[in-house]
């Protein structure tokens, strides 16, 4: 007896898990800029307007989970139970993201926005997330589930979207073409990730001796330590491919900016110096402009043809989105291991 016909029964719980509450950091990572006045003008509209890459993958997660629901025609009855069902909260919250989330997409195609209408929708549109994120963790904390009412378990969950939401937002960014900083996104996801491959190591050792009447967790999910393993080697390659990614960016936009603008003899090291403070959000340009200007301006570069002779710097991009989807499929490893776990109190698996 293992745990994998169950799991495989719940893979549209397994995708919704995996999906929904990465998108949901991307989108608060990515919204960020605007929120706090960083990026103005047609930078903000581009990165308004790429938000839906991550808004996209979370309903992706969202319309997976709606195909369990007996009855769909039944799914409004769900909000009935916000804020005494863990399951109807979920839902609430995720609602709640959504909706707030395709209202300020809509207006970000307006002529003429109004910025603190804006930041106001992106502050709620935040706390939504966050509450939304810590709905689905706390969801599957049930009682009469042994295995999945373990303290780590809301943890593991939380730590998924933290590892899978930063290298989501680096593609994002991307293809906004908006500068930002690697150390801060890919050191986030390198740390969830480290933290998350704790858990799952106190995880294995507090699963393993947990039995019921009709089967043990040994039974159900008898190779633990190599998905844990696949976890491990699928993140790391995702980091790492979205770190090097960042690196290569920077190295063309330095000889982007060499071949435009040729500098006298001292100016490499001056130029290595403005290209690493492009990786921040809110550094200057070389020759003092605004941060609305400089996004403008990193528009522009984007814009330049790249070696293959296509549009922008795709080549990083592609890596980064590969590095988004290596670490995606690593939590999918663990959500589905997740619910091969699933044994309940008395005679029942």
């Amino acid at each position: 007896m293992t745990g994998f016909s169950f799991a495989f029964d719940e893979i549209t719980l397994v995708l919704f898990t995996t999906l929904a509450p990465s998108g949901a950091v991307a989108y608060l990572l990515m919204s960020l800029p605007v929120m706090l006045g960083r990026a103005t003008g047609d930078a903000a509209r581009r990165l308004n307007q790429l938000t839906c890459l991550p808004l996209v993958i979370a309903m992706v997660g969202l319309v997976a989970s709606a195909t369990h629901l007996g009855n769909p025609s039944n799914a409004l009855y769900v909000f009935t139970g916000v804020g005494r069902s863990p399951l109807s909260t979920e839902v609430g919250c995720a609602v709640a993201f959504l909706a707030l989330a395709g209202i300020y997409w809509l207006y970000s195609f307006a002529e003429h926005p109004r910025r603190g209408l804006q930041r106001g929708l992106l502050a709620a549109i935040d706390v939504a997330i966050a509450a939304f994120v810590v709905a689905v963790a706390f969801a599957y904390h049930v009682d009469t589930i042994i295995t999945w009412s373990l303290p780590l378990v809301p943890a593991s969950l939380v730590l998924n979207s933290l590892v899978g939401g930063p290298l989501i937002a680096l593609v994002g960014f991307a293809l906004a073409r908006w500068p930002v900083s690697r150390a801060a996104l890919c050191g986030l996801a390198a740390a969830a990730f480290v933290a998350n491959t704790v858990v799952y190591v106190v995880l294995g050792a507090w699963l393993h001796p947990l039995a019921n009447e009709l089967a043990t967790v040994g039974q159900l999910v008898p190779a633990y330590p190599a998905f844990a393993a696949t976890f491990v080697l699928l993140s790391v390659c995702g980091i790492a491919l979205s770190w090097r990614a960042a690196d290569g960016a920077q190295g063309r936009k330095a000889v982007s900016s060499g071949q435009a603008m040729p500098a006298p003899a001292a100016a490499p090291a001056e130029q290595g110096a403005a290209t690493d403070s492009l990786a921040v959000a809110d550094a200057p340009t070389e020759q003092g402009a605004a941060p609305a200007e400089q996004g403008d301006a990193t528009a522009e570069q984007g814009d330049a043809p790249a070696a293959n002779g296509l549009p922008g710097d795709l080549h990083y991009v592609v890596v980064r989105a590969i590095g988004a989807l290596l670490a995606l499929a690593g939590i999918f490893v663990m959500r589905f291991v997740f619910y091969m776990t699933h044994l309940t109190v008395g005679l029942g698996v």
